[in-house]
Parts: C-alpha cells; structure tokens; sequence
C-alpha cells in the first residue's frame, strides 16, 4: 500500500470516528496496566524433574505472566505477592493435570508453614495477606484435618485460587478429599515441621510437587528406604535418584503398578517404563495420568489388557 491510499485510509477512519462522535483521546482502557505484566521466576535451588504442559520440555518451570485483571482487586504488595506465589503454583497444577482451558479455579493442598518459609516470613503474615486476598474473593483457605496415631489433626492448608474473575469458594467436595496421609509423610520426613525445623527455603519447585502430591521433606526423597512407602507420585524421584538405589525403587514401583492395574505377570513390563521415565525418556506426570486414566478405563470394562492400554494411553499422551 503506497502513501497516498494510506492517507486516503487515514481520512476515512477520521470521517467514521466523528460520525460515532468517538474520541480517542478521552477514552481509557476499562482495566489499564501499571507495569510491566510478568512475573520472574526464581532459579529452582532443587534439580528435580519439573511437571510442564505436553508442549513444553522437561526441565525447571517457565514464566507465567501475571494476570492484567489482577491490577484492578489486589493492592499491597505483600498481599500481591502471595497470590502471584499461589496463582503460579494453581497454573502449574492445571497444566499437569491437563484440566480445560477454562478452568475458572484450582484447589490444592499446601501447608502453610511451607508457603511462608518460601517467602521468607513467618505464618502471621502469610495469614494477614490471606485475609487481604480472601476479602477480594481472590482466594479461599480452610484448615484441613485428617488422622494421625489414630486423633484427628490438621493436616495443612487447603488452598483455592482463582485463575480468572470471580469468587473463589471452599466446596464440599474440596474438604471431603484424602488429600495426604500423614502417617505415611511422617515416616518418610515428607512433613512441614522438618522444614522448619531444618532452616531451609524450599523452592517453588518444592512447593508445586507438595501441592501435587508428591511431598518430600528437605532431606531430599528418600528411594527404597526402610519403612518408605510405595506411592505412584515417587516417579518424580526416578530421573535424581542414584544408580545404586534406581534398581531397588523401579522394583518397589513396578509391584505397585502391577498392583493397582490388578496385572501381576506384566510387573517386568512395568519395570520397562520406568526405566524410562528414569532416563528422561518418559515425563513423571504424563506416566501418572496415564496410569489414572488407564485405572479408570478398566473399571468402566473398556480393556482386559492393562498393559496394552497402559501403552495406549502413554502413545496418546506423549
């Protein structure tokens, strides 16, 4: 287009806009933006396989941009520094998870004394902004409880966030799930009083793996330990777990497959994939979500080959 038919183009939009008696210098944009909308990630301290949407690669998290809605509800700095903690982890959940693109809110399960250790305050405050965020309908928390030694004990924090406007609230369902076994934690150090106690930061990346399910204590894992308890989240400790101790984890994890697939002779295939995942061949999360929704395949009688539609699911997925 030369310069003449642009400034033909130039005086057409002129002639519209003063038909519609439109000024565009007076107009403002409903929500305007303040400063620059992204967040900087910190430099995970923690090398442990990171769970990352099916387009990305493995490897430590990438940037979430902040959302611009954000800048119209939540003001002070403290406050808005804990939801942007909060938003980033919920954002990486539902990716891991593979939920709709429109997922409105995620709940999870985080101890808050983990939340604030990352931060570098102490409970009170993380509580003073939760306040700040929950009256914005930002945010939702409740303590949760479960058992431990056979008493009723709080468990930690059950979180929901919001990932677009509206009103977060703590559902039924939210406060009726298992979300951790505390026994189970205990005996592996997986508790938020050993971080405490031990003086370290953990790093977001700790924190998304808590909120996913995968707990570990500031020890690191600890693969094929005495006592330790088989989980299928541990998948995440194959790719950093030592060699000399890969053998012995792939074998308790490869019995736990087989027995929540009810396949026990296909307990050397299993072995196979989790070699795999082992050699970065295979994502943590996508070897989970494979293995619920093959689970729930099988219920509903779709296959008689738990195997094979185990690998079906992982071809899908991969």
């Amino acid at each position: 287009m030369n310069a003449e038919a642009l400034k033909k183009l130039g005086k057409a939009a002129l002639r519209l806009a003063q038909a519609l008696n439109w000024n565009p210098q007076a107009s403002t944009p409903e929500n305007p933006v303040l400063e620059p909308a992204t967040v900087k990630e910190d430099t995970p301290k923690v090398r442990v396989p990171f769970p990352v949407a099916r387009s990305e690669g493995v490897g430590a998290p990438t940037a979430i941009k902040e959302p611009r809605w954000i800048l119209t509800v939540a003001t002070g700095s403290g406050p808005r520094l804990l939801y942007l903690t909060l938003y980033r982890i919920a954002r990486h959940i539902a990716k891991s998870r593979h939920y709709a693109r429109g997922t409105g809110e995620v709940a999870f399960h985080l101890p808050i004394e983990l939340v604030a250790n990352h931060l570098g305050v102490d409970r009170t405050t993380i509580w003073r902004w939760a306040k700040v965020l929950k009256a914005k309908g930002l945010i939702a928390y409740r303590t949760h409880y479960g058992t431990l030694d056979g008493q009723t004990r709080a468990t930690g924090t059950l979180w929901v966030v919001r990932l677009r406007p509206g009103t977060a609230r703590i559902r039924r369902e939210y406060l009726e799930h298992p979300w951790r076994n505390l026994e189970a934690d205990r005996a592996v150090g997986a508790t938020a009083w050993a971080w405490v106690q031990s003086k370290l930061r953990p790093s977001f990346e700790v924190l998304v793996l808590w909120a996913l399910g995968a707990r570990r204590g500031p020890q690191g894992p600890a693969p094929g330990g005495a006592g330790a308890p088989v989980d299928l989240y541990r998948v995440y400790d194959l790719p950093t777990a030592p060699k000399g101790e890969l053998p012995s984890l792939i074998t308790h994890l490869a019995d736990h497959l087989a027995g929540l697939l009810k396949d026990p002779g296909s307990r050397r295939y299993y072995a196979g994939i989790l070699w795999r995942v082992a050699r970065g061949e295979i994502r943590p999360q996508t070897l989970i979500d494979a293995v619920h929704r093959t689970i729930a395949d099988l219920k509903e009688g779709w296959a008689r080959r738990p195997g094979a539609l185990l690998n079906h699911r992982l071809a899908a997925l991969a």
